[in-house]
């Protein structure tokens, strides 16, 4: 490797690791200021407030990192510019795509690093700000969940395994409860379907099993009071955020086998793959605006290289930051908007979460590609 491509490669990840953990920092701030109203009531101590916010930080990193990406190759080559260094090694009849090899190799391994934190170290983050969460305003976990079953203990002290819970609907499916008494198992309740009507549950297609006296009895509905209002479970139910992917796409199997489409699930399963994709791509336009294509001869390195920016009335980072700033939310609504049009099933789920990174990609290795020799 050479010495300016280890330079550059320093440069831009010292800019990188700054813009995404500063920015990071002060988004966890902000959020832990906007839930100190709900928290102080209950007098937490410094140290929970210290690890929500620090367990706040992997979810920022992982939102931020695209437009820290472009920011970090706009500023870093196009200062380059400023430099004169671009000329010099023109002049000196370097290569610009051999110079920036490594740098598609770096994209790459972001990329995949990217993957790694939004399927292990965001969940685990997750699920940590939720417990702390519970932690600071003294809840207890009504509920164990995982990929869609429910346990939990009922109001008479029974014990209640949910097959199948759908907080969207309050609808239940493959509901158990489970009645003991100081010799063990007195009674089992099995219902196929349980939905709640406002004040109780409503138990459908009902199987009464007294184990004493070894008899059964069906009941084709039911109201049952035993089992809490799901707002008192509901907080502990996953949250998207709080589970993998192969969690999300087992939990999604046993909805479809149960007779159900969530949609947004299917959005959600897909932007997994393609949001870090982006990160490649953020960082192929970062270097090809700044150094090449027919958009950077014409417009932006004559902005960079122009007296203003000599003199000092401009700075190019500043416009390196401007122009970052304009594609990020450009990328953000876009983005946005599909997943939007992908939730309200205007377009298909599957391919919702891909038409902009897909867009931003033809674009991107388009210009990369144009990048003079």
């Amino acid at each position: 490797m050479l010495i300016i491509q280890r330079m550059y490669i320093k440069e831009f990840l010292k800019t990188l690791l700054i813009l995404t953990f500063g920015i990071s920092v002060v988004f966890s701030i902000i959020g832990i200021i906007d839930k100190i109203d709900d928290f102080m009531p209950h007098k937490p101590d410094f140290s929970l407030l210290i690890k929500y916010t620090l367990f706040s930080i992997p979810r920022y990193i992982h939102y931020l990192l695209p437009m820290a990406i472009l920011l970090s190759g706009l500023f870093i080559f196009s200062q380059a510019i400023k430099r004169k260094e671009i000329v010099v090694i023109k002049t000196a009849s370097g290569k610009l795509k051999s110079i920036l090899a490594p740098f598609v190799v770096m994209g790459l391994m972001i990329t995949l690093f990217a993957f790694f934190l939004g399927e292990i170290i965001v969940p685990a983050s997750s699920k940590k700000i939720h417990a702390i969460k519970n932690k600071i305003m003294k809840k207890g976990k009504a509920a164990a969940f995982k990929e869609g079953t429910l346990y939990m203990r009922g109001k008479d002290g029974s014990v209640v395994r949910i097959s199948l819970f759908l907080p969207e609907k309050n609808i239940s499916k493959e509901v158990s409860i489970l009645k003991f008494d100081a010799d063990g198992l007195k009674e089992r309740i099995d219902a196929e379907v349980a939905e709640w009507e406002g004040s109780a549950w409503k138990l459908k297609k009902v199987t009464f099993y007294d184990i004493a006296a070894g008899t059964t009895k069906t009941v084709k509905e039911m109201n049952y009071e035993g089992i809490e209002s799901p707002k008192i479970f509901q907080e502990d139910v996953w949250k998207v955020e709080e589970m993998t992917m192969p969690e999300l796409i087992k939990y999604q199997r046993r909805l479809t086998e149960a007779g159900f489409k969530n949609i947004k699930l299917t959005v959600d399963i897909s932007s997994r793959l393609s949001y870090p994709l982006i990160n490649m791509f953020m960082l192929l336009l970062g270097m090809s605006l700044s150094l090449g294509g027919d958009f950077a001869e014409q417009r932006l390195l004559k902005l960079i290289a122009s007296q203003k920016v000599k003199e000092g009335a401009i700075g190019s980072g500043i416009i390196a930051a401007g122009l970052g700033l304009a594609i990020s939310l450009v990328y953000w609504f876009g983005y946005s908007l599909f997943l939007s049009l992908g939730y309200a099933g205007t377009i298909p789920p599957v391919t919702a979460p891909w038409f902009v990174p897909l867009a931003f990609a033809g674009v991107s290795v388009y210009m990369y590609s144009q990048i003079p020799e």
